[in-house]
C-alpha cells in the first residue's frame, strides 16, 4: 500500500516495540479498487497499550487523543493517519452513539473485525508481513460487485449503517445481498433509523448526494422504506406522459440529480446544487391535479422546503429556496422569447442568493432529466442564454438610486424607502436615468 515515509517510520518503531500494525477499512478497500485518491488511513495497533502507544507517537509530534474510552491517536504531524487500538463495542441505547467500547491489545482479529460494518470495508493490511488478511470474503465481494454486512448481530446495533449501505450503492453501483437488504428493511419497519440525529443522516445524504450516482442510493432508500415523507411524496405524484414522459415525479427527480453529478463541479457551490436538484419539485404533491398538471409547485415547493430540517445552515437553505423557486424561469423564458426586461429582472430576483451560472445549469439539468428531450428546444435555450449573458451579463446592475438619495429628497417614510428603492431600481431597469428615475418618485414627497 502507498504509506507516507513519516509512517512507515512510525510504523518500524511500533514494530521494534513488540506491536503489531494493520491498515483497516476503506483505505484497503480503495486501493484494492485502484482508487488513486489519497484516503485517510485508519490504523490498528495490536499488542501495545494505550500509554505504550501514546509514548511512541509523541516522539513524532504532538498527540491529538480522542480519550481512552475509544483509544484513538491522531498525530499532528500526520494528519490523515488515525491510531487505535482493538476494541469491541455493546450496543447500550437507542441512539448512534450508543456504545459502550471495551478496548484489547490482544483482542483475535476474528473478534476485532466483527465490529466492521461490510466485507469490502473489513479487509486488513498486515504492514510487516506486506499482505492482505481478508476474513471476511471482502475482496470476492468487491471482485462481484456486492455489498454484505459482515456480521448481522452487530450490523442492526446501528441504524446509520442502512445510510452508509446507501452511500456506497451510489458510490460504487454495487448491488445489496439480500440478507444484508432483508436486514435494512427490518431496521426501519422497526423505526431504528428515527433515533439518529439529522446532523448524521444530513452526513450521510450528502455523501450520497457528491457520488457518482446519486440515485442509486435514493433508490434503495425507497425500496426498503426510507426515505423522508418529502421525498416518498414523489413517488405517488405523476407528471403528464406528454412533458414528462418518464412518469412519475420521483424518477424525473432521480434523472434530474445522475444528470446534475456530471456538472456539479462546474458550478459554484456543487454540494448546495446537489441539494437543489434533489429538491426541486418537493412541491409537486401539493399541487398536481388528476390530470397532471403541477400549477406553482415552484412557490409549493419552497413552503415544503421551509419544513426540511436537515438543511441548517442559513446561506445553503437561502440557495435551495431560490433555486427551488426560480428553477422553472430560464426554460420558460427562453420559449416564450422573453424580453431583456424578465432577464434582468430574474437577476436581481437571485442576486446574491444564486449565481446565474448555477442557475442555469439547474435549468438544463431539470430538462435533460426526461425520458425524452427535443433537441432543438435545449439548443435555442442554449442560443437564447448565450445572447442574454453576452449583452446584458450575469450579475444584476448596481442600483443607481440609493437610500441617502431619498434623503437628499427630504422623504421621511422611512418604512416606505425598500418598497420606493424597489421602485426605482425596476425603473432603471426599463431604461430610464437617474434624474428621470428621481423625478417619477417626487410623487413620494407628500407622504
Amino acid at each position: 500500500m502507498r504509506i507516507d515515509a513519516l509512517a512507515q517510520k512510525i510504523f518500524d518503531d511500533i514494530l521494534a516495540h513488540g506491536g503489531k500494525v494493520y491498515i483497516v477499512g476503506g483505505s484497503v478497500r480503495d486501493e484494492l479498487m485502484g482508487n488513486l485518491e489519497h484516503h485517510d488511513m485508519d490504523v490498528e495497533i495490536y499488542h501495545l497499550t494505550y500509554d505504550e502507544l501514546s509514548d511512541i507517537l509523541k516522539q513524532y509530534g504532538h498527540v491529538n487523543t480522542f480519550g481512552k474510552s475509544f483509544a484513538i491517536m491522531q498525530l499532528d504531524t500526520l494528519p490523515h493517519y488515525d491510531f487505535a487500538l482493538p476494541r469491541q463495542e455493546k450496543k447500550t441505547g437507542n441512539r448512534h452513539q450508543d456504545f459502550e467500547t471495551m478496548i484489547d491489545p490482544n483482542l483475535p482479529l476474528e473478534k476485532a473485525i466483527l465490529r466492521r460494518d461490510l466485507t469490502i470495508n473489513a479487509l486488513m493490511y498486515d504492514y510487516q508481513q506486506d499482505k492482505i488478511i481478508d476474513l471476511c470474503h471482502g475482496q470476492q465481494d468487491l471482485q462481484d460487485h456486492m455489498i454484505r454486512c459482515v456480521d448481522p448481530k452487530s450490523f442492526i446495533e446501528d441504524p446509520l449503517r442502512v445510510l452508509r449501505v446507501a452511500r456506497f450503492v451510489a458510490k460504487f453501483q454495487f448491488q445489496v445481498e439480500e440478507k444484508t437488504l432483508a436486514l435494512c428493511t427490518q431496521m426501519v419497519q422497526d423505526h431504528m433509523l428515527d433515533h439518529l440525529s439529522k446532523e448524521r443522516v444530513y452526513q450521510e445524504y450528502c455523501q450520497i448526494l457528491m457520488s457518482q450516482q446519486p440515485s442509486l442510493g435514493f433508490m434503495f432508500l425507497k425500496d426498503i422504506g426510507a426515505l423522508p415523507p418529502y421525498l416518498q411524496a414523489l413517488t405517488s405524484t405523476q407528471q403528464r406522459l406528454d412533458f414528462h414522459p418518464e412518469g412519475d415525479v420521483f424518477t424525473h427527480t432521480m434523472l434530474v440529480i445522475d444528470v446534475a453529478a456530471n456538472v456539479k463541479k462546474k458550478t459554484d457551490h456543487p454540494l448546495w446544487f446537489m441539494w437543489a436538484c434533489l429538491l426541486h419539485d418537493i412541491g409537486k404533491p401539493l399541487v398536481t391535479t388528476p390530470e397532471g398538471h403541477a400549477p406553482k409547485h415552484n412557490e409549493a415547493g419552497v413552503q415544503v422546503f421551509q419544513n426540511v430540517q436537515l438543511i441548517t445552515a442559513k446561506k445553503e437553505r437561502q440557495y435551495i429556496s431560490t433555486m427551488i423557486m426560480y428553477h422553472m424561469h430560464l426554460m420558460n423564458m427562453s420559449r416564450h422569447h422573453a424580453k431583456d426586461l424578465s432577464y434582468l429582472r430574474l437577476l436581481k430576483k437571485i442576486d446574491g442568493k444564486v449565481s446565474m451560472n448555477d442557475l442555469i445549469y439547474m435549468s438544463c439539468c431539470d430538462k435533460l432529466g426526461r425520458g425524452k428531450v427535443v433537441q432543438e428546444q435545449y439548443d435555442e435555450f442554449w442560443v437564447f442564454i448565450k445572447d442574454k449573458q453576452k449583452r446584458l451579463g450575469t450579475q444584476a446592475p448596481s442600483p443607481l438610486v440609493r437610500g441617502d438619495d431619498l434623503i437628499k429628497m427630504g422623504l421621511t417614510s422611512h418604512h416606505l424607502f425598500q418598497q420606493i428603492l424597489d421602485e426605482a431600481y425596476d425603473l432603471q431597469l426599463q431604461g430610464y436615468s437617474k434624474e428621470k428615475i428621481l423625478r417619477s418618485l417626487r410623487k413620494y414627497e407628500q407622504r
